[in-house]
């Protein structure tokens, strides 16, 4: 599994090569990362003539009705919104990722130094990784397939260029949200580690027997000088979610919205499908499997991206109830330790984790279920404005 993993990191870096949203080039052998002339003209040049394409195709108001000939004017407008927010989205999107070029090359650098000094950290994200990876391949493969089943014999040349267009948004928005995805469960498997450093160091200092003799003061002080270790790791690595957070914060803005929009127009979209039913009679089974298999993945690929960081808070949490034990130990601990321990604990409580992007919301469990209900609830606005209207 550790193999596959890595595999699909290096198939992640080519494909941000390839869709141009990692604009520069690292060096494999070496984990250098160099900005050069080439991957600046690819990525630029990539992402003008997709741009073109997309409005273009945006600006064309029969593109559902061609596609889907019961299509009604809400749906046109509905398809006209989503597309153009979509859009937009991955425009900032994209000016964001120009304009902190240097800031990503900074951030990689933190990660390449990470998995050098910590090479088991594979160990504890692979499945998470290759999860993640496997749902965003079945989403565009699929997504691919229905286009151009539904296209069938009315595939022209320039229409082939606006779906590689649809496409290549498609996969800018995927490769955003996958090396951010990536980044989080990197982390989340070096926390795993330092929890497992301080749990050793708790049953060690639970162990001990306050005798005041030089063997315990000496160990004492070996302990507290792990756990000091421990908390500047920590430290560390709260400084680098930080650092990434704010360096990702436009582009996961622009996304959420996205994935927001496309979650409510897919509600939408399955609704019209039980609706005008007899459009699809007509349909090769081949769509119809497709169509049902991209909903599957194209949701839990969600479900994934959330409980990624809702796992990250949890091991965060975990690592709190675990300093905080300190204050059961048996009186008598050496006033090093105690220190060491006294001090992580009061770090940890006035620097809580928060993953807050431009103070507009924060990623937690609570959060997650409000946007849950507003999503069901612009979806059946939506429906409901259909039924009455259409």
């Amino acid at each position: 599994m550790d193999r596959i993993a890595k595999w699909c990191l290096k198939m992640s870096y080519f494909y941000g090569r390839v869709t141009g949203v990692l604009n520069f080039e690292i060096d494999l052998r070496t984990g250098r990362p160099e900005v050069t002339r080439r991957a600046t003209i690819w990525a630029a040049g990539l992402h003008s003539v997709m741009f073109v394409l997309l409005i273009y195709h945006s600006m064309t108001r029969n593109v559902m009705s061609n596609t889907w000939k019961s299509a009604n004017y809400l749906h046109e407008y509905v398809f006209m919104v989503i597309a153009s927010f979509r859009i937009v989205c991955v425009l900032l999107a994209l000016l964001s990722r120009w304009s902190q070029r240097r800031t990503f090359i900074r951030i990689f650098n933190s990660f390449h130094r990470l998995f050098q000094h910590n090479p088991d950290i594979i160990k504890y994200c692979h499945r998470s990784i290759v999860s993640k990876c496997l749902c965003v391949t079945m989403v565009e493969t699929l997504q691919l397939i229905v286009i151009l089943a539904l296209m069938g014999n009315r595939l022209t040349l320039f229409l082939g260029l606006r779906i590689w267009a649809i496409s290549c948004l498609t996969a800018i928005m995927n490769v955003i949200i996958t090396q951010f995805f990536i980044a989080m469960a990197i982390i989340r498997g070096r926390y795993i580690l330092i929890n497992k450093d301080l749990q050793a160091i708790i049953a060690e200092t639970q162990a001990l027997v306050p005798n005041g003799s030089g063997l315990f003061g000496s160990k004492s002080c070996l302990l507290a000088d792990r756990l000091e270790r421990i908390a500047r790791s920590q430290s560390d690595l709260q400084e680098l979610i930080e650092q990434l957070s704010k360096a990702y914060q436009g582009e996961v803005v622009c996304m959420s919205i996205s994935y927001y929009l496309n979650a409510v127009g897919s509600v939408y979209l399955l609704f019209s499908l039980h609706k005008y039913g007899g459009s699809t009679d007509n349909w090769p089974m081949l769509i119809t499997v497709s169509s049902a298999a991209y909903f599957l993945f194209y949701y839990l690929d969600c479900w994934l991206n959330c409980f990624n960081v809702f796992y990250l808070l949890d091991t965060h949490n975990n690592m709190v109830k675990l300093v905080s034990k300190w204050t059961l130990f048996q009186p008598g601990l050496d006033s090093t330790l105690e220190s060491a321990f006294d001090n992580f604990n009061l770090n940890l409580a006035r620097n809580p984790l928060k993953l807050q992007f431009y103070g507009l919301f924060e990623i937690d469990r609570v959060s997650s279920f409000a946007l849950g209900n507003s999503l069901l609830t612009h979806s059946l606005l939506l429906i409901q404005y259909d039924i009455e209207h259409t």
